[in-house]
Formats: structure tokens, C-alpha cells, sequence
């Protein structure tokens, strides 16, 4: 993954902020105002008219389509506020938006164009079908696209069938007024040998692959089903329907203490509004990557290109940090004002799911393993997914 070095973020910081590239008076003004609220300079976006270079044969074809149907997880008025440039700059190509969930934009997509039927031209976090998508051949090289070669290494398939829009930390939210910052563990054994994680405090929803797949690989199946197995009998952590957002917020309420795998996007919008919640990664720090994907038989091919180079361009990856606090894959916006929490990973040894692994023989034992801990009966007197008797702290 990306490892981020304090001074040298401080010092390109500095020459950002010296105005040494472009005017703000030639961007976008929804551009202009991401700008102003991070305090940084137009020079951050240094050759963004370069990286906005497009066939002319694209908007050409653009103009004749009805607009790119693009599914993903923003919700509706980030989607409307990050895409304001986009459409300030192009407003002959259209697009239309649909938040859809996992499977909508996976399996859905899948079986629709198994039976010929085109139904999204572009979708995002697929990771789980990204197999099937391969094997059918059903998604475009993306390699095309100017901006691919801008991401940082590995945040393109290398055949060009899926690119990162966005990095995800997956590591674990917390209640400060409940957790003191001595007990949060160094690394994800000392989850294991802290008792006052033990008992429920800790809750787990469904979402494995989101970090736990990327331990095991880093770590090895040895360590990964002795992990998984003291996690579940020793730690007994509740066990939650919820998804990921919505244990964050059950954290930030008092429900439990902490929960993993935590969504440090949602962390910190309400840490924004003065929620007491902190973020804390244990050592290795565990990252996804966001697919997005183009259908190699997209019926609006030339929208949907332009649409998501300029995603990938430092302008988009900067709007869609400022409006769903996503980190770049962009290589050159690794600062730390682009990463949610930063002080819990700045200088740590990391480690990044590898998308290739999803379906793998290793895959397939930890999810096994999991499985066989997440269907057995909880901890006593404890139900999954039910609130647990007694007060509940409230916000302060």
C-alpha cells in the first residue's frame, strides 16, 4: 500500500501553497471551492489539462448518446455535488446516477449481460463478481483512458479491466467516551490478549474480505484460522446485521465500544459534527481498493469514458474527497489531507487486499472459517444483531 512520509507531505504542502502553477479563475467554481476549503492552491492541479485530453471522437459520439447510466455507493447529493465540475466542463455529455447495493451493481450487472442485456455502462466496488466479470469478458480495458497511468501502481488490473477510483482504510471505529486510547490494540493479536475487549464491547458485521481477507493473505492460513478462531470463542465479539455505516454509527451512539471493520469516510463526518468517535488501525493497517468498471458492450461508451477519466483526474479524485471524504488513487494526491484520520497510519506497515485473491483457494478457507464461527450460537445471553440490555450512552 501507500506509505506516507510526514515531511515530505509538509514540504510539497508548502510549495502547493506558494501559487505556483494555475489560476483558480480558469477552474470550475465547484472546483475552486474544494480548493478554498482545504486551503490548498490551484498549483495542486498542475497539469490537469493534459490529463483532461481527450479523443475528439469521443465527445463527438457523446453528444448522440442518451448519457452514461453509472451505479455506485455515493449517496445522491454527494454524487450532485462531486460531478458539478464534471458538468460545468462538459455539458454535452450526459449522465445518469443511480446509488444502488452490492448486488445491484455486481451480480445484476452479471447476469444481465450473461443474457445479452446492457444494463449500466459503468459500475463501482464489484470486487466480489469481479471474477465472473473476467471470465465472460465483460468489461472494457480501461487502459485507454489518459488518467489510468496516473494512479498509483497496482491501482490498475493489469489488463486494464478495473481501475481504482478509491482507497478504503478498513481497519476499526471507536467511542472515545468509552475507550481510552491506552487500550486500543498495537496490533490485531493484542485484540486477542486485551480482556477488556472481551464480552461484547466489540462488534463484527459480515464483511470479511474487507480486512480480514487481506490479513490472512499477508499473515498466512496458519495464523489467519488461529486468529479467526480465538476472535470468535475468546474475544466473543456481537455479532451485527448491520453493514458498515451503520455500525459506525451504533458506535458513535454507545451500542458497543468499537467495531470492525470500521468506515472511516463515515467516521469522519461525524467527527465533523462533534461526534465522540475515533478511528484506530492496529498494525498492519488494512486498505481496500474501489473498483470501477466499464461494459467492454456499454451502449454509451463515449460518455462513460469521459465521465470516468475524469474521475480518476486529480480534479475528481480532489471533489470526490471533499464530498465523501474518498482517498485518491491519484499518485501524486498521497497527502495527508486527502486521508481520513491520517495519524493512525501514517508511518505503518500496511497491508492492501489483493482483488486477484477473491475467489482463490485461500478465499475460500477463510471464508469457511469465518462462516463456521458467524452461523453458531453467540456468546450467553446475547443475541445477533439485537441491542443488548441496559443504558446506552448517549452522545455528548
Amino acid at each position: 500500500m501507500f506509505k506516507w512520509n510526514s515531511s515530505a507531505v509538509t514540504a510539497l504542502v508548502m510549495s502547493l501553497a506558494m501559487g505556483t502553477g494555475a489560476s483558480a479563475a480558469d477552474l470550475p467554481k465547484a472546483t475552486q471551492k474544494a480548493l478554498a476549503k482545504l486551503k490548498l492552491d490551484a498549483s495542486i492541479l498542475k497539469g490537469l489539462d493534459k490529463e483532461l485530453e481527450m479523443p475528439k471522437a469521443w465527445f463527438d459520439g457523446a453528444a448522440k448518446e442518451d448519457g452514461a447510466i453509472i451505479l455506485g455507493t455515493w449517496r445522491d447529493r454527494e454524487f450532485l455535488r462531486m460531478a458539478a465540475p464534471f458538468k460545468a466542463r462538459y455539458p454535452n455529455v450526459k449522465i445518469n446516477y443511480h446509488r444502488t447495493g452490492t448486488r445491484a451493481r455486481g451480480m445484476k450487472v452479471l447476469v444481465a449481460a450473461r443474457e445479452g442485456r446492457i444494463i449500466a455502462d459503468v459500475t463501482t466496488s464489484f470486487a466480489d463478481v469481479y471474477p465472473q466479470f473476467k471470465k465472460m469478458g465483460a468489461l472494457a480495458d480501461l487502459r485507454q483512458l489518459p488518467n489510468v497511468k496516473n494512479l498509483v501502481p497496482g491501482n490498475v488490473a493489469p489488463d486494464g479491466t478495473w481501475a481504482a477510483f478509491k482507497v478504503s482504510i478498513r481497519c476499526m471505529t471507536y467511542n472515545k467516551d468509552l475507550v481510552k486510547e491506552a487500550d486500543l490494540p498495537k496490533t490485531w493479536d493484542d485484540l486477542l490478549t486485551n480482556p477488556r475487549w472481551r464480552g461484547g464491547k466489540l462488534a463484527l458485521s459480515n464483511h470479511p474480505g474487507a480486512w480480514l481477507l487481506a490479513l490472512w493473505t499477508a499473515k498466512g492460513e496458519k495464523w489467519g484460522q488461529d486468529f479467526t478462531r480465538r476472535l470468535f470463542t475468546e474475544v466473543d465479539p456481537q455479532q451485527r446485521k448491520e453493514g458498515m455505516s451503520a455500525s459506525t454509527a451504533l458506535t458513535v451512539a454507545g451500542e458497543f465500544h468499537a467495531n470492525i471493520p470500521g468506515n472511516e469516510r463515515r467516521a469522519k463526518v461525524y467527527k465533523e459534527k462533534g461526534a465522540p468517535v475515533g478511528y484506530h488501525c492496529p498494525i498492519p493497517a488494512t486498505y481496500t481498493r474501489s473498483q470501477i468498471g466499464m461494459l467492454e458492450k456499454a451502449k454509451n461508451k463515449n460518455s462513460a469514458s469521459i465521465f470516468v477519466n475524469w474521475l480518476l483526474s486529480r480534479e475528481g479524485q480532489i471533489l470526490q474527497y471533499v464530498h465523501s471524504y474518498s482517498i485518491p488513487s491519484h499518485k501524486d494526491l498521497q497527502l495527508s489531507q486527502f486521508i481520513p484520520f491520517a495519524e493512525t497510519v501514517m508511518g505503518k506497515q500496511s497491508v492492501t487486499r489483493d482483488d486477484n485473491m477473491i475467489g482463490s483457494d485461500l478465499h475460500k478457507a477463510m471464508s469457511k472459517s469465518w462462516k463456521s464461527y458467524w452461523t453458531k450460537p453467540v456468546g450467553k445471553g446475547r443475541k445477533r444483531g439485537k441491542k443488548r440490555k441496559g443504558k446506552r450512552k448517549k452522545n455528548q
